[in-house]
């Protein structure tokens, strides 16, 4: 009550507050001023950390890693931009020609040279519906069946080993067996395995022929097998000049020029060279390569080349019907085989195709 009735007793009361309190703040920034100097004496003090200097082959080698990476981004965007105007389907024609028109022919005769008819038989005939599927298979062009995966490979091995049989069989029997063995006899190891590794050939051009052909549905099947000769015979020409003018002639055995005239000549004085070449160009060539194209229309690539291995089968048919050669029994054990084999692995392609028709439907 005494204080707050005297008012000077108040102010006389605050005033030398607010002068301690002034003092204290005086007080406090010296001491925080000597906290701070002495922190900045005791840092200048302290002992300098050295600076990790970086090597000059560092530094290069950095430098040259950055310019690896743009130059793989700058491909990158041009190969991108290239592919978007390359119009890919001139490119899937002229590899099927390649392949089907340039490659097969040349790996078989190579390889028939090297080797012997038996052994080319059996690249040509049974190893191509294998290797197809194979490929196929890996490019995931084609899948394997879900429900019966062991019945097709199985039905597949009994297809082509049903077809080894029937080309084997004259092989295994009696004089045959003596005359090639004979006449591999002179044939030098060396020789035998490039003209396998040639061989080989005939199954991966037919594989990829045939895997073409089914993206190349959509075109008509006489113009496409017409592109892909127009494109063997150009491939044909280009390889003949360039071994003419660089290697002498030392790949193929003969010049160009050489080459037209014996084509010359045997055009105008062999009647057997005429009917030949008149079967190779329509049966061999346009209506194989036609009914191929039609064919990957309706059916996939691995069945398609399934019909390959009935190629010795037919030999032996023929071969009855002409020279009344009989079959004997590993004949039509093979025969059996072959049938039985292509039969399993069509009824299960045939299973798949109807199984993915009704997902599509539900």
């Amino acid at each position: 009550m005494i204080s707050i009735e005297s008012g000077n007793s108040i102010g006389m009361t605050l005033s030398p507050s607010s002068s301690t309190i002034e003092s204290m703040c005086s007080s406090t920034s010296s001491i925080s001023e000597k906290k701070i100097d002495g922190q900045q004496s005791s840092h200048f003090h302290r002992p300098r950390r050295r600076k990790r200097t970086i090597s000059k082959g560092n530094h290069y080698f950095g430098h040259l890693m950055n310019i690896i990476s743009d130059l793989m981004l700058m491909i990158q965007k041009e190969c991108k931009t290239y592919s978007q105007n390359v119009n890919t389907e001139a490119l899937q024609i002229i590899a099927a020609g390649v392949a089907g028109m340039l490659l097969l022919p040349s790996c078989y005769t190579t390889g028939l040279i090297m080797t012997s008819p038996t052994i080319a038989s059996v690249w040509d005939g049974p190893m191509i519906p294998l290797g197809c599927f194979s490929v196929a298979v890996l490019l995931k062009l084609e899948k394997r069946s879900r429900d019966y995966p062991l019945s097709q490979v199985g039905s597949l091995l009994l297809t082509v080993g049903g077809s080894l049989i029937v080309l084997m069989a004259d092989f295994i029997h009696g004089n045959d067996h003596k005359t090639v063995t004979e006449k591999e006899a002179g044939m030098s190891h060396m020789q035998f395995v490039q003209g396998n590794i040639v061989l080989s050939g005939v199954v991966a051009s037919y594989s990829a022929t045939s895997l073409l052909q089914k993206q190349l549905t959509h075109y008509p099947p006489i113009t496409l097998t017409g592109y892909m000769f127009a494109i063997g015979f150009i491939g044909c020409f280009i390889s003949l000049s360039l071994d003419s003018i660089l290697l002498g002639g030392s790949l193929t055995g003969c010049t160009l020029g050489q080459a037209f005239y014996q084509l010359h000549l045997a055009l105008t004085t062999s009647p057997t060279f005429q009917y030949g070449l008149l079967y190779s160009a329509y049966f061999v060539g346009g209506a194989c390569f036609s009914i191929g194209s039609y064919a990957s229309s309706h059916l996939e690539s691995s069945v398609i080349t399934l019909f390959a291995a009935c190629q010795p089968p037919m030999t032996a048919v023929l071969e009855w019907i002409w020279e009344g050669k009989g079959f004997g029994w590993k004949k039509v054990l093979g025969m059996c085989c072959v049938c039985c084999g292509m039969c399993g692995f069509t009824y299960i392609k045939r299973l798949e195709s109807h199984h993915k028709h009704d997902k599509v439907r539900v």
